[in-house]
């Protein structure tokens, strides 16, 4: 059953006090009354209230004074101020203050209209709260406690997120596919003075070069062929927030010259403009390639890298943070168990979990762990449980001291990973490529690098 809307109705004159409050109630609202300023402070902490109405002109404490002295603690209730002496610079003074409305009494002149403006604000309150539901949500889903590892690696990440999120530092993020690089480029935008203001991404490898172009700068109307309206590009959408250029190592080296002009002189023309637009935005690149070397190759702009790694952060895989494993495993646990009570791990699961590579990382094990708790018949889950990858000598990796070539054994391991998930999509690349968290250029980069033979029949 959804609860009335509580209304608190202040007024120092009883008539005026009863018909407004019958109003209310004859609409079917629950209605608390204070026959002045001081009586309503009092009720304000009490009890939770979606509405104030009060009158404007009271002995003890105004009505402005009262709305002053609510917006200190309660910013987002509404206050609709009645006065039977209104004039417009005292309306235009409530609304500085910060007064939802100003109306005029009596307000049997126009109840309909009053009743209108009651329920837009009683609206208003409901959506502030689920907004201030969602921030909260956000900013603790994005805190550090929710990036899970005490590994010395990992440790060193935290520390430097802390000094780098006060500040507007250009920041680069180097990861394997699935170490959660998107994870850090969200923590750091919303623990930063810029929380408040819009987090906008754009992956740089799922797009051609004029889309790409497009889709940072926007365009003006007639620009090109489809160009039928005026559009922002994603510089502009993120003004006063944080852009995350997301696998910025896919950019094309032409628009690479265009991008290293805007950051350096914070402004872009658009499509088809040529007045330029001044922006104030935060970049945090992201990329699964070592940025360094493309730039030794000639596929990176050296002077682009410079400017983009003011700050650079390296995500260790997985196979470089093993002690992390067990808290990871115990994390993902508590996220899936939902609805299945509570699922503990065999310790003998956990040690075969700790000696697998996951080419794939966290988000291979977090889908491992989520199939797994689906899977279970019991709230036990045994070695049984695993799924038969997990056992394949070919896609084993012993964790063991002595020499191995660790680069060969990763590439062996991402092609095999590549051609299993291929075959499970069918051969269909898009579909591989969305489950292997890649995109479809980086997948035909590989499956070119590893000379995979892709099947026409599937």
């Amino acid at each position: 059953m959804v609860s009335k809307p509580n209304i608190l109705v202040v007024d120092d004159e009883p008539n005026s006090l009863f018909g407004t409050s019958q109003v209310l109630i004859d609409e079917d609202f629950n209605v608390f009354t204070a026959e002045n300023g001081k009586k309503a402070l009092e009720l304000i902490y009490t009890h939770p209230l979606n509405v104030i109405v009060t009158d404007e002109k009271m002995p003890d404490l105004s009505g402005m004074e009262l709305l002053v002295e609510v917006k200190k603690s309660f910013p987002t209730l509404p206050v609709i101020l009645l006065t039977a002496y209104g004039s417009v610079s005292m309306a235009v003074e409530a609304l500085k203050q910060g007064a939802f409305y100003f109306f005029e009494k009596p307000i049997f002149n126009n109840t309909e209209r009053f009743m209108t403006i009651i329920r837009q604000a009683v609206k208003t309150q409901e959506m502030e709260k689920e907004i201030d539901s969602l921030r909260k949500e956000v900013t603790e889903k994005y805190s550090f406690p929710n990036i899970v590892g005490n590994h010395p690696k990992m440790l060193d990440i935290f520390e430097t997120i802390e000094k780098i999120s006060k500040t507007d530092a250009t920041i680069l993020v180097q990861g394997e596919s699935g170490t959660g690089k998107d994870l850090i480029a969200k923590t750091i935008h919303y623990n930063s003075s810029r929380r408040e203001k819009p987090l906008v991404t754009v992956n740089c490898g799922a797009l051609t070069e004029s889309l790409l172009t497009t889709e940072l700068f926007g365009h003006k109307r007639g620009a090109f062929t489809g160009a039928v309206k005026d559009t922002i590009g994603r510089f502009q959408a993120a003004h006063e927030g944080t852009l995350v250029l997301d696998e910025i190592s896919e950019i094309p080296v032409n628009l690479q010259k265009t991008l290293l002009r805007v950051i350096e002189d914070k402004e872009f023309e658009r499509v088809g403009e040529s007045n330029p637009t001044k922006v104030d935005v935060r970049i945090i690149s992201t990329t699964n390639r070592n940025l360094k070397e493309e730039v030794a190759k000639g596929n990176f702009r050296e002077d682009l890298y410079y400017r983009l790694s003011i700050v650079p952060i390296r995500i260790p895989p997985l196979r470089e943070r093993v002690s992390d494993i067990p808290l990871l495993i115990n994390h993902f646990l508590r996220k899936y168990q939902k609805g299945k009570g509570s699922i503990r791990m065999e310790p003998e699961v956990m040690e075969q979990l700790k000696t697998f590579s996951w080419p794939g990382n966290i988000r291979e094990l977090a889908n491992t762990i989520q199939q797994t708790v689906v899977l279970s018949k019991k709230n036990t889950i045994t070695i049984n449980d695993l799924p038969p990858l997990l056992f394949s000598k070919e896609d084993h990796v012993p964790m063991k001291e002595g020499k191995i070539d660790l680069s060969k054994m990763v590439s062996n391991l991402e092609k095999k990973w590549i051609l299993s998930k291929l075959k499970e999509a069918g051969w269909n690349q898009e579909k591989a490529a969305k489950q292997l968290g890649i995109t479809r250029k980086m997948l035909t980069n590989r499956v070119n690098k590893y000379h995979i033979k892709l099947r026409k029949d599937g």
